[in-house]
């Protein structure tokens, strides 16, 4: 690893592989330091930190624009390219950025945006005459709290969040400037990030893609590129069981990772033996955005005997159990800086000093493993996306005008309602902002919700139901 070198410094004479598409086309690290000068140019002038938005896919131009807003000291927020436009208008007109950046969208911004082509991308400008708020200096990146949902709270990371994390990751992952990672998650998705800002560190190439990792294309692309690595969260290797992984020929494989929910104990045990049979390392993870992603981890040559830990802190990361609350307690410096929810928010300077609360319930062994035991909070993982279930509520008492009440796990969400004849556009409306699978989304009608005394909803006996 490069000593004391930001990843996003991206050396100007290097003639490895930095970028392979999926459409074969190939950049050195010296053509993508080029690049990001030029995307640079396209972006409005540098003379204050400003605020950027990058509607994001797996390809070279948004990560250019990414490394061009880090290189630039803007602050820059990450979003699906395929965000729901209600919801991308409502983060647009909370957080007012001063540039937008997109492949092929062209969704109909306010009109203080100002519109310019650049062929392969596209870039609006803010030309508001409103004074901006200022924005801490420190701050790099916004990340949604919760997946595709389009809440306007985001976490707030700094650069040396980002930094920090990504060397904690090339200490304990086996990456180096031969490992060819491939894109199985989203960028603007925290683990995904995490994938390409530590491989950008390790200065090994990526392949980009945003192919299912169902479809020929996805094995395709891996055979003809030699891919050693791949992340995937439990729905990815629910899917890859019933694949048949472990009939799968893919000698250029060296390991396989796992973060974004909780992976059961006999999938854990199934993927642990596939690894061993085929010579690789698996390696099962728990992170959280507000912890730019990672951790802790579980070594592979623990793997079977700690099948439901999430295993050690990541290195420079400290990890432990509240005495009072059984809460799981992070420190280290890939902790956030703290929340956002207006474009005000973005002056807050470090709000947490490196101290995390998880939200989650612990407990850890004589050997320092840890073990996640419950959840302090209403948020379930779907597909390895964060869903607040309050969010989801109070955006369909919104939009329907009626009770409702949600609960739910890593498997499934389930939506209670007192109207019967409103099932089928709950559950499509939910499937289309979401972009959920049908096959996880529940829909019932119940004649009255149960409450407690004092009025609030009793979700406890909503889970028995």
């Amino acid at each position: 690893m490069r000593e004391k070198m930001y990843f996003w410094n991206i050396e100007k004479d290097d003639e490895r592989i930095a970028i392979i598409d999926q459409n074969d086309s190939k950049l050195t690290y010296g053509n993508l330091f080029e690049k990001v000068q030029m995307m640079k140019d396209c972006l409005p002038d540098s003379s204050r930190k400003r605020l950027g938005l990058i509607l994001c896919q797996n390809q070279a131009f948004p990560i250019m624009a990414y490394l061009a807003a880090l290189q630039r000291q803007d602050a820059v927020m990450l979003l699906d390219e395929k965000l729901d436009e209600a919801l991308l208008l409502n983060i647009v007109n909370t957080y007012k950025p001063d540039w937008i950046f997109s492949v092929d969208r062209k969704p109909e911004f306010p009109s203080s945006y100002k519109f310019s082509d650049h062929t392969f991308f596209q870039i609006w400008t803010n030309h508001t005459n409103e004074e901006m708020d200022s924005i801490h200096p420190d701050l790099a990146v916004l990340l949604s709290t919760s997946g595709t949902t389009g809440s306007a709270k985001f976490v707030r990371l700094s650069y040396q969040n980002l930094q920090a994390n990504a060397e904690s990751i090339v200490n304990y992952l086996p990456i180096t400037t031969n490992e060819r990672a491939i894109t199985t998650l989203p960028m603007q998705y925290s683990y995904g990030l995490s994938v390409i800002n530590s491989h950008l560190l390790a200065q090994g190439p990526l392949i980009l893609t945003d192919a299912s990792m169902l479809s020929k294309e996805f094995w395709s692309l891996f055979h003809e590129h030699n891919v050693t690595s791949f992340a995937g969260v439990p729905y990815t290797y629910q899917m890859l069981q019933r694949l048949r992984f472990e009939k799968m020929d893919l000698p250029s494989l060296r390991y396989f990772t796992q973060a974004g929910g909780r992976l059961a104990p006999t999938l854990v045990d199934y993927f642990a033996k596939c690894a061993h049979d085929k010579g690789v390392q698996f390696f099962v993870m728990y992170g959280q955005t507000e912890a730019t992603a990672r951790i802790s981890y579980v070594p592979p040559e623990r793997i079977l005997e700690k099948k439901e830990s999430i295993g050690v802190p990541i290195p420079n990361g400290k990890l432990w159990v509240d005495e009072d609350t059984s809460e799981l307690l992070y420190e280290g410096p890939n902790v956030m800086m703290g929340y956002a929810e207006t474009r005000q928010d973005l002056a807050k300077g470090d709000e947490l000093n490196g101290l995390l609360h998880t939200g989650d319930l612990g407990r850890v062994d004589n050997g320092g493993f840890f073990y996640i035991t419950g959840r302090m909070k209403r948020f379930i993982k779907l597909f390895g996306l964060r869903l607040n279930l309050d969010d989801i509520e109070k955006r369909i008492e919104q939009q329907q005008g009626i009770v409702v009440a949600c609960v739910g796990n890593d498997d499934r969400l389930l939506v209670f309602l007192e109207n019967g004849d409103l099932l089928e556009p709950v559950k499509q409306d939910i499937l289309k902002v979401y972009k959920l699978h049908p096959s996880v989304v529940k829909v019932s009608a119940v004649s009255k919700l149960p409450r407690f005394e004092n009025g609030k909803i009793n979700y406890n006996k909503l889970k028995d139901l």
